[in-house]
């Protein structure tokens, strides 16, 4: 994983501490989505979380996160004080479940350039999905096939 993700220049850390079930941080994307932001967000915070080693489960990550995509901070915060969208997030949780045909954990919806739809948002092409575990050489082949088609897509 380290190796595919240097080649598309990111440098995996898996050595942070997380929660499983981290409400906060989806409580800011759907907020951040109100804005258009969310997809920057997460992209912010997946970056923060996995290069940096700053939890996805840390208020202060989601706040850097958030002003990393141009939220106003302060309001960040004021809304992350509040209970606005939880029972939302909590409620998605066993929704998705049941909408999207979730039978197993983990849940892996791989996504490139080609392919921006799927269970979780309208668009084109087709993810790669893959419910449950999976094996070292699985995972291989999925990846070059992402980096092939962000090679295609001119994307690196």
């Amino acid at each position: 994983m380290r190796q595919l993700g240097r080649r598309a220049g990111i440098e995996l850390d898996y050595g942070v501490q997380t929660n499983w079930q981290p409400v906060d941080s989806q409580r800011l994307m759907l907020w951040a989505r109100q804005f258009g932001k969310q997809e920057r967000y997460m992209s912010a915070l997946a970056h923060l979380h996995f290069e940096h080693r700053e939890s996805a489960s840390h208020k202060a990550t989601l706040l850097k996160a958030a002003e990393a995509c141009g939220l106003d901070a302060a309001a960040a915060e004021d809304f992350l004080k509040s209970d606005e969208l939880r029972d939302a997030v909590w409620r998605s949780y066993g929704d998705t479940i049941h909408e999207k045909g979730i039978h197993a954990i983990p849940y892996f919806v791989f996504n490139s350039p080609l392919t921006d739809g799927g269970p979780f948002r309208s668009g084109t092409g087709r993810p790669v999905i893959v419910n449950g575990s999976g094996d070292q050489q699985m995972f291989l082949e999925i990846f070059e096939r992402l980096l092939r088609d962000v090679d295609k897509k001119g994307c690196l």
